[in-house]
Protein backbone atom coordinates (compact mmCIF):
# COMPACT_ATOMS: atom_id res chain seq x y z
CA UNK A 1 0.00 0.00 0.00
CA UNK A 2 2.46 2.41 1.27
CA UNK A 3 4.98 1.71 -1.94
CA UNK A 4 2.12 2.10 -4.29
CA UNK A 5 1.61 5.56 -2.82
CA UNK A 6 -1.24 5.42 -0.51
CA UNK A 7 -0.74 7.93 2.21
CA UNK A 8 -3.88 6.69 4.38
CA UNK A 9 -6.53 3.84 4.92
CA UNK A 10 -9.81 3.37 6.99
CA UNK A 11 -9.10 0.52 9.32
CA UNK A 12 -12.69 -0.81 10.43
CA UNK A 13 -13.56 -1.91 14.33
CA UNK A 14 -17.00 -3.74 13.08
CA UNK A 15 -17.99 -3.25 16.56
CA UNK A 16 -15.15 -6.48 17.29
CA UNK A 17 -13.06 -5.80 20.55
CA UNK A 18 -11.87 -2.45 21.05
CA UNK A 19 -8.36 -4.35 22.06
CA UNK A 20 -7.82 -6.15 19.19
CA UNK A 21 -8.67 -3.18 17.14
CA UNK A 22 -6.24 -1.41 18.89
CA UNK A 23 -3.35 -2.95 18.44
CA UNK A 24 -4.16 -3.76 14.54
CA UNK A 25 -3.82 0.59 14.84
CA UNK A 26 -0.52 0.24 17.03
CA UNK A 27 0.97 -2.33 14.33
CA UNK A 28 -0.20 -0.78 11.14
CA UNK A 29 1.79 2.72 12.99
CA UNK A 30 4.67 0.96 14.00
CA UNK A 31 5.40 -0.74 10.57
CA UNK A 32 4.52 2.60 8.77
CA UNK A 33 4.36 5.61 10.49
CA UNK A 34 3.90 7.91 7.81
CA UNK A 35 0.66 6.26 6.60
CA UNK A 36 -2.23 8.36 7.88
CA UNK A 37 -4.56 5.81 9.67
CA UNK A 38 -8.76 6.94 10.15
CA UNK A 39 -9.61 4.08 12.91
CA UNK A 40 -13.45 3.41 12.30
CA UNK A 41 -16.26 2.72 15.24
CA UNK A 42 -19.48 1.13 14.39
CA UNK A 43 -21.06 2.07 17.08
CA UNK A 44 -23.38 4.34 15.58
CA UNK A 45 -23.59 2.39 12.17
CA UNK A 46 -24.23 -1.08 13.43
CA UNK A 47 -24.46 -1.11 16.88
CA UNK A 48 -26.77 1.12 19.22
CA UNK A 49 -25.43 4.13 19.54
CA UNK A 50 -23.61 3.46 23.02
CA UNK A 51 -22.05 7.11 23.62
CA UNK A 52 -19.77 5.58 26.55
CA UNK A 53 -18.68 2.80 24.08
CA UNK A 54 -18.13 4.94 21.74
CA UNK A 55 -15.51 7.31 23.63
CA UNK A 56 -14.05 3.90 25.31
CA UNK A 57 -13.25 2.62 21.74
CA UNK A 58 -12.28 6.57 20.47
CA UNK A 59 -9.84 6.64 23.48
CA UNK A 60 -8.22 3.36 23.02
CA UNK A 61 -8.00 3.80 18.89
CA UNK A 62 -6.11 7.51 19.84
CA UNK A 63 -3.97 5.88 22.46
CA UNK A 64 -2.98 3.04 20.12
CA UNK A 65 -1.99 6.08 17.43
CA UNK A 66 -5.01 6.52 15.52
CA UNK A 67 -4.71 9.76 13.10
CA UNK A 68 -8.31 10.66 12.76
CA UNK A 69 -11.11 8.82 13.87
CA UNK A 70 -14.58 7.75 12.15
CA UNK A 71 -17.67 7.58 13.76
CA UNK A 72 -20.55 7.03 10.23
CA UNK A 73 -24.11 6.97 11.51
CA UNK A 74 -23.40 9.85 14.11
CA UNK A 75 -25.59 12.85 13.14
CA UNK A 76 -27.11 14.46 15.87
CA UNK A 77 -25.36 17.82 16.18
CA UNK A 78 -25.04 17.65 20.03
CA UNK A 79 -23.96 14.18 19.74
CA UNK A 80 -21.04 15.12 16.88
CA UNK A 81 -19.95 18.30 19.02
CA UNK A 82 -19.02 16.65 22.33
CA UNK A 83 -17.28 13.82 20.44
CA UNK A 84 -15.17 16.98 18.57
CA UNK A 85 -14.22 18.06 22.13
CA UNK A 86 -13.79 14.39 23.51
CA UNK A 87 -10.97 13.72 20.37
CA UNK A 88 -7.92 14.91 20.16
CA UNK A 89 -7.35 14.44 16.78
CA UNK A 90 -9.76 14.85 13.69
CA UNK A 91 -13.62 13.89 13.24
CA UNK A 92 -14.79 12.43 10.54
CA UNK A 93 -18.37 11.63 10.02
CA UNK A 94 -20.90 10.25 7.10
CA UNK A 95 -22.76 12.77 5.52
CA UNK A 96 -26.59 11.62 6.03
CA UNK A 97 -29.01 14.08 3.44
CA UNK A 98 -31.49 13.98 6.96
CA UNK A 99 -28.36 15.29 9.30
CA UNK A 100 -26.82 18.50 9.69
CA UNK A 101 -25.44 20.36 6.31
CA UNK A 102 -21.56 20.16 5.45
CA UNK A 103 -21.08 23.73 6.53
CA UNK A 104 -22.94 22.98 9.90
CA UNK A 105 -20.65 19.71 10.23
CA UNK A 106 -17.84 22.05 9.83
CA UNK A 107 -18.94 24.35 12.26
CA UNK A 108 -19.13 21.87 14.50
CA UNK A 109 -15.84 20.88 14.01
CA UNK A 110 -15.54 17.99 11.92
CA UNK A 111 -12.68 18.10 10.03
CA UNK A 112 -13.77 14.65 7.43
CA UNK A 113 -16.68 14.09 5.89
CA UNK A 114 -17.36 10.70 3.87
CA UNK A 115 -19.96 10.37 1.65
CA UNK A 116 -20.19 6.46 1.67
CA UNK A 117 -22.44 5.08 -0.72
CA UNK A 118 -24.79 7.60 -1.23
CA UNK A 119 -23.41 8.72 -4.95
CA UNK A 120 -24.18 5.06 -6.07
CA UNK A 121 -27.42 5.45 -4.14
CA UNK A 122 -28.38 8.67 -5.91
CA UNK A 123 -27.40 7.21 -9.08
CA UNK A 124 -29.22 4.22 -8.67
CA UNK A 125 -32.31 6.08 -7.70
CA UNK A 126 -31.70 8.41 -10.93
CA UNK A 127 -31.42 5.10 -13.39
CA UNK A 128 -34.97 3.88 -11.62
CA UNK A 129 -36.77 6.87 -12.12
CA UNK A 130 -35.49 7.14 -15.78
CA UNK A 131 -36.19 3.47 -16.32
CA UNK A 132 -40.05 4.49 -14.73
CA UNK A 133 -39.99 7.23 -16.85
CA UNK A 134 -39.33 5.48 -20.37
CA UNK A 135 -41.50 3.36 -19.16
CA UNK A 136 -44.58 5.28 -18.72
CA UNK A 137 -43.82 7.24 -22.01
CA UNK A 138 -42.31 9.84 -20.38
CA UNK A 139 -38.98 12.28 -21.33
CA UNK A 140 -36.44 11.34 -17.77
CA UNK A 141 -35.90 13.84 -15.73
CA UNK A 142 -33.37 15.15 -13.81
CA UNK A 143 -29.34 16.02 -15.44
CA UNK A 144 -28.91 14.05 -18.33
CA UNK A 145 -25.04 14.81 -19.29
CA UNK A 146 -24.29 14.06 -23.30
CA UNK A 147 -21.87 12.34 -23.91
CA UNK A 148 -19.47 15.29 -25.39
CA UNK A 149 -19.85 16.28 -21.59
CA UNK A 150 -18.68 13.12 -20.57
CA UNK A 151 -15.89 13.03 -23.01
CA UNK A 152 -14.57 16.52 -21.33
CA UNK A 153 -14.70 15.63 -17.99
CA UNK A 154 -12.88 11.77 -18.96
CA UNK A 155 -10.28 14.27 -20.67
CA UNK A 156 -10.28 16.79 -17.56
CA UNK A 157 -10.01 13.87 -14.77
CA UNK A 158 -6.99 12.47 -16.94
CA UNK A 159 -5.18 15.70 -18.03
CA UNK A 160 -5.31 16.41 -13.95
CA UNK A 161 -3.87 12.83 -13.12
CA UNK A 162 -0.89 13.49 -15.63
CA UNK A 163 -0.32 17.07 -14.39
CA UNK A 164 -0.48 15.63 -11.13
CA UNK A 165 2.25 12.42 -11.65
CA UNK A 166 4.62 14.93 -13.06
CA UNK A 167 4.49 17.47 -11.02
Amino acid sequence: MWAAGAVGVNLEDGLGPAARHAAKIAAVKAAVPGLFVNARTDTYWAGDGDEKDTLRRLDAYQEAGADGVFVPGVSDPERVAALVRHTGVPLNVLYSPAGPSLARLADLGVRRVSLGSLLYRRALGAALDAVADIAAGRVPGGTTPSYADVRALEHSVSASRSANSTG
